[in-house]
C-alpha cells in the first residue's frame, strides 16, 4: 500500500508482488530488473528494504509460503476496531469471547475432515499429483531424481526434501516434481508433507477450550495457595530504603566553631544588623 501511494502505478505494484512471491533468486532478479526499467526511482525505493524481510526467495526461515505479518495484523486490527469504544474490562471480555468462539468453531469444523491433511493443503497436494502425471522421472540414486517437464528439467532430492524449483522447501508440501519422484518409487506423498498441515495437529491445536468467565460477584476470594497446591502469584515484598548517612568530613572533627559578637549590645550569637536589644538611655 505504501509503495502504491508513492508511485501510483499498477504495473509496478504487480511486479513487486511477483518479486515478493518469487521462489528463486533468478526469478526475483528478473522481476526487479523489469521494475528498474519502468521506474529507476521505484527500484531505488525498494532497495531501502532488505529482501530477506519481504521476499520469499531470500527469506531465511520457514513460513510455508505465507506472508503472515499483514494477515495477523489485519485480523487483530478488525477486532480492536470493533471494541475500541468500550471500557478496558469490556474490551478484554470482547476479545475473550471472540477467542472462545474461534477455538470452538475450528475444533468443531475439523471433526468433519476425513483426509490426512487440512483441506487447503489436501487440495494443493491433489493438484500436484495431477500435474505430476505428465512429468518424466529419471532416478539417479537412492535420493536424487531428474524430473523433466515441458518447461525444462529440475533436480529433486527426496531425502533432504528439496527441489530445484524451491516450492517444496518454501511451502512445506511436495511440488509436482517431488510428487512425480515419490510416486515413481512407490513412496507415500502424504508422509513428505510438513506435520503442521496434518489434521491431527490442527485438532490438537484447538483441542483445549477457552474457558468462560462468570460475573465478578461470583469470583472466589484470593487465597495464598491454589487448589492444586501450587503457590499462586504473591505480592512482591516491600524493599526497605536504606538512607545514606551524612558524611562528616575529617577536617570538621575537632574544629572550634566561630562565635559571632554584636557590636551594639556586646552580646554573642547575633550580628549588629539583626540585634533587637534595647539601648540603655533611650526610651
Amino acid at each position: 500500500e505504501q509503495f502504491q501511494r508513492e508511485f501510483h502505478n499498477s504495473d509496478l505494484v504487480n511486479l513487486l508482488w511477483e518479486a515478493a512471491h518469487s521462489l528463486t533468486v533468478l526469478e526475483y532478479t528478473s522481476k526487479m530488473n523489469k521494475i528498474e526499467q519502468i521506474s529507476p526511482e521505484a527500484f531505488s525505493w525498494i532497495q531501502n528494504f532488505s529482501p530477506s524481510l519481504w521476499a520469499s526467495s531470500y527469506f531465511e526461515g520457514t513460513r510455508y509460503g505465507q506472508l503472515t505479518a499483514n494477515v495477523i495484523t489485519e485480523s487483530l486490527s478488525s477486532w480492536i476496531e470493533d471494541a475500541s469504544g468500550l471500557p478496558i474490562i469490556q474490551m478484554m471480555e470482547c476479545f475473550h469471547l471472540r477467542l472462545m468462539n474461534l477455538f470452538k468453531e475450528r475444533r468443531e469444523t475439523s471433526l468433519h475432515w476425513s483426509g490426512e491433511l487440512v483441506p487447503s493443503a489436501e487440495k494443493q497436494l491433489v493438484d500436484a499429483i495431477e500435474q505430476s502425471r505428465v512429468h518424466r522421472v529419471y532416478r539417479a540414486n537412492k535420493a536424487e531424481f531428474e524430473v523433466m517437464t515441458s518447461e525444462g528439467s529440475v533436480v529433486v532430492d527426496i531425502e533432504n526434501r528439496s527441489c530445484l524449483c524451491r516450492r517444496w522447501q518454501i511451502h512445506g508440501l511436495p511440488c509436482s516434481h517431488a510428487v512425480g519422484a515419490l510416486l515413481s518409487c512407490k513412496e507415500d506423498v502424504y508422509k513428505y508433507a510438513e506435520s503442521c498441515f496434518s489434521v491431527e495437529n490442527y485438532r490438537r491445536t484447538y483441542a483445549e477450550s477457552v474457558e468462560p468467565v462468570s460475573e465478578k460477584i461470583e469470583w472466589k476470594e484470593k487465597v495464598s495457595e491454589r487448589d492444586d497446591g501450587v503457590d499462586g502469584i504473591r505480592t512482591p515484598r516491600a524493599i526497605r530504603v536504606v538512607r545514606r548517612r551524612k558524611r562528616v568530613r575529617a577536617e570538621d572533627v575537632g574544629r572550634v566553631k566561630r562565635v559571632v559578637h554584636c557590636s551594639r549590645c556586646n552580646q554573642t550569637g547575633h550580628f549588629r544588623t539583626t540585634c533587637i536589644a534595647p539601648i540603655l538611655g533611650f526610651s
